[in-house]
């Protein structure tokens, strides 16, 4: 996996990696070196060794690689995004691409297997020739977030809003805060990093909510954050999956999400969490002050999210189907 320091893909990447080592599952793991994830890996029983899958080095990398997995003996080889799926040689081992988006598929064309974390990217890659038999649809987990540490953010009047992720303008912020500022309380926690930081922040100051909008940066515990609030907004204009939104509803959290292709996948609308179309601040400050103000509609909400992770997006029930797949593709 060659992925960034931070981000929803890389992530779960981590998270499998060591509930594959929970379960038993030898594995040897090559990263782009990154001190923390190395360490956080280690940690959790799982050594991984460094590879810069670098363009301007690929022949010596793509070397590494081969040397690495025919020590490893591995009956399976597992890939992660673009650039490590494209740097990954053959070698007459079975070998299964994982695909977080609509990517572009000249990075995967000589792989086994490709594994879509939705529906949405599965129908995608068949419609982009890969054979439907040579697809599988195998959704992400999330840890529970019950219990665990709170965080402590400052806060004004009124509900707590939260919400997590990159900086950027595939995540739509601008929008939430649009929707924040029609609001009379409460406070917007902004948990992440990214290029439209100080975009953001003006925005906040325009609309006169910068007193009340909380920027915290990237959280190790970003469950903490959840748990510390009382409603949960994911207004991504491009969500392929929505880690964020199954980060809440195991945290026993009320969700709104926009209509993006993850929120359309977890959440069915007025069940187990609210839809709203993207980029339409008017709809999503009318369900935040819905959700807020009515507490049986969030506990209803929140409840009937928490049993839709129980059933399909626990660690334990991922991770078995992971095994089984990789095991079936093993022969």
């Amino acid at each position: 996996m060659a992925g960034a320091a931070q981000g929803g893909a890389e992530l779960f990447f981590e998270r499998l990696a060591a509930s594959f080592a929970a379960a038993g599952v030898t594995q040897t793991v090559m990263i782009k070196p990154d001190p923390g994830r190395m360490n956080r890996l280690a940690a959790a029983g799982v050594p991984a060794q460094g590879c810069a899958f670098s363009s301007l080095m690929a022949v010596l990398h793509k070397r590494q690689l081969a040397t690495a997995i025919r020590k490893s003996r591995a009956t399976v080889i597992l890939s992660w995004m673009n650039r490590a799926t494209g740097m990954t040689p053959r070698t007459g081992i079975p070998h299964v691409a994982r695909l977080g988006g609509f990517y572009n598929l000249k990075y995967y064309r000589h792989c086994d297997w490709l594994v879509a974390n939705t529906r949405g990217i599965a129908d995608y890659l068949v419609r982009e020739g890969v054979p439907a038999d040579r697809v599988h649809h195998q959704i992400n987990f999330v840890p529970d977030g019950i219990d665990g540490a709170i965080f402590d953010g400052s806060r004004h009047d009124g509900p707590v809003i939260a919400a997590l992720g990159r900086l950027h303008p595939n995540k739509a912020f601008d929008t939430l805060i649009r929707a924040f500022a029609g609001l009379d309380d409460g406070t917007l926690w902004l948990a992440g990093d990214g290029p439209d930081r100080q975009a953001l922040a003006a925005l906040a100051a325009e609309l006169g909510v910068a007193e009340r909008v909380r920027f915290l940066g990237w959280q190790e515990d970003p469950q903490a954050v959840i748990r510390g609030a009382d409603l949960f907004v994911c207004p991504s204009r491009h969500e392929p999956f929505g880690n964020v939104i199954a980060e809440a509803m195991a945290c026993g959290k009320p969700v709104i999400s926009t209509s993006s292709h993850g929120g359309t996948e977890l959440i069915e609308d007025g069940v187990n969490g609210v839809l709203v179309p993207v980029d339409d601040a008017g709809a999503m400050a009318d369900a935040m002050r819905q959700i807020t103000s009515d507490k049986a509609l969030a506990g209803r909400l929140a409840a009937a999210g928490r049993s839709h992770w129980q059933k399909t997006l626990s660690p334990a029930q991922v991770t078995a189907d992971w095994i089984a797949f990789l095991a079936k593709v093993a022969g």
